[in-house]
């Protein structure tokens, strides 16, 4: 933490003047009450005398709206950024740069950036469930199939799964009725299984009444989109959304680990009970893809052994988190359609998958480091009853310890200013000492901040970075045979050995992934950890050659998918067209 004097911001959107006269200049949001004040603190710009929410604080002027005379920056262009980089200049300095600087070419001069043009239309258009993927001819998805699909197969021939619905029925909001079109209205987006031919479209969801089904995206903006197999995932539009390191990190993650299962089961998990129970969990959430993602791998794979599946996603996020629990009832709650209950199955047939059990908490996953500590005498019996809403809260997640962790954390640096006491903010927090603190401002340090609010904190570092989630994860996984896969940007590889070492890590298969044959070096990897459990407590944190696998290429020179890429893709029963 750095003290300076002040803050400077420009004038439409200076702090009130009962600030106190210092702030705080922070590498991360702090954990505690502020933490989860709003899902990106710091990120939005509130304007003075105007309750109109703004965007993120320019990363290009560093919300001042001017930037130093060209000859002057090319004179700094180059030079080592000190250790007061993070915070934004003085009214001193400014005031004697402004006369002789010019006007911000990315916001303006306006010092903020607008919110997302395309999210903020979609708040004036209804949801939709997506259109099925394309698929080549007899191909067909494998593995769960969710409830809701399952009542579809069975009704495909129903005249309930047509198009049309009566104007009695549209008026009728009984919950029957609002099950009967949630399900003709996701038939009507998948279609038939046999029909390659038909071009799909969107369907929009203009429902709104209290029965609906929790997974059906009848709020402006909201779409259900397709995951991997039948599966699905609820997103917003231009929002944050599951992208191809979501994809990768969740199969490097379920692959390794059914493989390692079954070479020698006792290797990976305790016999727990008359089940095998797999304990799993997702750092950092978001909106739970790489959690079900992996869930779909584990379900669909060990579905002929005597598993149990214990899994939750920790994340921060009020709407992701919110998103990320009504995606799961849509891809493992019953649905009770034209008097049959559905389940869930592995096929067709109604194969029953292994036992299963997944949830999501909002709660800052920095947290369970601590919390793991203070709940460490105790047992989860002693804490709650297994089944009730309370199981799975965040004293009783860190009470835990996980055969399988993984995370996707966010790439980017950014700097951040804390003020306390005295700070007129709606958006002030009271912490336990009774001090009031708030978030005043988030500045990217790497790129530019995303100008969706829920994208922010996804991509860039608001709560931690590989080196927060590492020390969570040593914190939570079983030993000696746990496992942790995190996806990490390829520039910030240096700091995941770093981080591994000093959270007591060995880095034990490193996966990287390039973008396109004609790229120079790498874009991401997945990186596999566990307990290091050397008495020395050495461990290298330059990279070991000899355990990073050959690079993973997405596309090749045309543009198409690489035959090692389609192989990911189809291993996740997603078509490769």
């Amino acid at each position: 933490q750095l003290p300076i004097t002040s803050i400077l911001l420009p004038a439409d959107h200076q702090p009130s003047s009962t600030m106190a006269s210092t702030a705080t200049a922070l590498r991360y949001v702090p954990q505690g009450p502020v933490s989860l004040s709003t899902d990106a603190p710091g990120w939005s710009v509130n304007v003075k005398n105007n309750n109109e929410q703004k965007g993120p604080t320019c990363w290009k002027c560093k919300g001042l709206g001017f930037l130093p005379p060209l000859a002057r920056q090319k004179r700094q262009k180059g030079r080592k950024k000190d250790s007061t980089a993070d915070a934004a200049p003085s009214h001193a300095d400014a005031d004697t740069q402004q006369n002789r600087s010019r006007t911000c070419p990315v916001c303006n001069g306006k010092g903020h950036l607008p919110i997302r043009s395309k999210y903020l239309q979609s708040k004036n258009d209804p949801g939709a469930i997506t259109s099925r993927r394309c698929r080549p001819r007899g191909w067909k998805e494998f593995g769960h199939i969710p409830p809701a699909v399952q009542a579809t197969l069975a009704s495909s021939e129903d005249s309930a799964c047509g198009e049309n619905h009566s104007s009695e029925s549209e008026n009728d909001d009984t919950k029957d009725k609002m099950i009967d079109r949630a399900v003709s209205l996701l038939f009507q987006a998948n279609g038939r299984d046999g029909d390659y031919e038909t071009k799909r479209k969107d369907v929009p969801v203009r429902i709104h009444c209290q029965n609906v089904p929790q997974w059906l995206p009848s709020n402006p903006g909201e779409q259900l989109c397709n995951l991997v197999g039948r599966w699905r995932i609820l997103q917003r539009v231009a929002s944050h959304r599951w992208t191809t390191d979501d994809l990768v990190t969740a199969f490097v993650a379920a692959s390794t680990f059914v493989s390692s299962q079954r070479s020698n089961s006792t290797n990976i998990t305790e016999n727990r009970g008359e089940r095998t129970t797999i304990r799993y969990l997702d750092l950092g959430t978001g909106n739970a893809s790489v959690l079900q993602m992996a869930t779909w791998y584990l379900l669909s794979s060990l579905q002929g052994e005597r598993y149990k599946l214990e899994a939750v996603g920790v994340e921060a996020r009020s709407e992701a988190a919110g998103l990320a629990r009504r995606s799961l009832s849509f891809n493992l709650g019953a649905v009770r359609h034209k008097q049959n209950l559905y389940t869930g199955s592995l096929d067709t047939a109604g194969t029953a998958s292994m036992e299963h059990d997944v949830h999501i908490v909002q709660g800052d996953f920095r947290d369970l480091v601590s919390l793991s500590s203070d709940t460490r005498e105790k047992t989860p019996s002693v804490l709650f009853e297994e089944g009730s809403d309370e199981a799975w809260s965040m004293e009783n997640v860190a009470t835990r310890r996980y055969d399988l962790i993984t995370g996707t954390p966010p790439y980017f640096r950014v700097g951040f200013t804390s003020s306390k006491n005295g700070i007129e903010s709606k958006n002030s927090i009271i912490d336990n000492n009774g001090n009031d603190e708030v978030i005043t401002s988030a500045v990217i340090q790497q790129g530019g901040m995303p100008t969706s609010m829920q994208s922010a904190p996804a991509r860039c570092e608001f709560r931690g970075g590989i080196e927060a989630y590492c020390l969570a994860a040593a914190a939570m996984l079983s030993q000696p045979h746990g496992r942790f896969f995190v996806c990490e940007n390829w520039l910030n590889n240096d700091r995941v050995w770093k981080g591994a070492k000093e959270a007591g890590l060995a880095v034990e298969n490193v996966w990287p992934v390039m973008g396109g044959a004609k790229k120079e070096s790498n874009l991401f990897a997945v990186y596999v950890m566990k307990i290091n459990e050397s008495q020395t407590g050495e461990h290298p944190v330059e990279p070991d050659q000899g355990c990073i696998r050959p690079s993973l290429i997405v596309r090749d020179e045309k543009g198409k998918w690489t035959q090692e890429y389609s192989k990911v893709m189809e291993a996740m029963s997603i078509p490769v067209i």
